[in-house]
């Protein structure tokens, strides 16, 4: 299985014609496997970020020392 095709042009240089269709699927693949483990990792592993300077239940600032 050739990944590139490659032929030469009328000067005798090698030109690139394509690449295979072949290995679609795996890059596809990679790809939303990648997608699926980042969003595992955030979800379980990444630190939590505060969004709200409030903590108490009434909106009032806690003091941080």
């Amino acid at each position: 299985m050739e990944i590139f095709r490659l032929s030469k042009d009328a000067w005798g240089q090698e030109t690139l014609n394509g690449v295979s269709w072949d290995l679609l699927s795996w890059f596809f693949g990679a790809a939303v496997l990648f997608i699926v483990v980042h969003i595992l990792y955030k979800w379980f592993f990444a630190p939590k970020a505060i969004t709200s300077d409030s903590n108490s239940e009434d909106g009032t600032p806690v003091s941080k020392k």
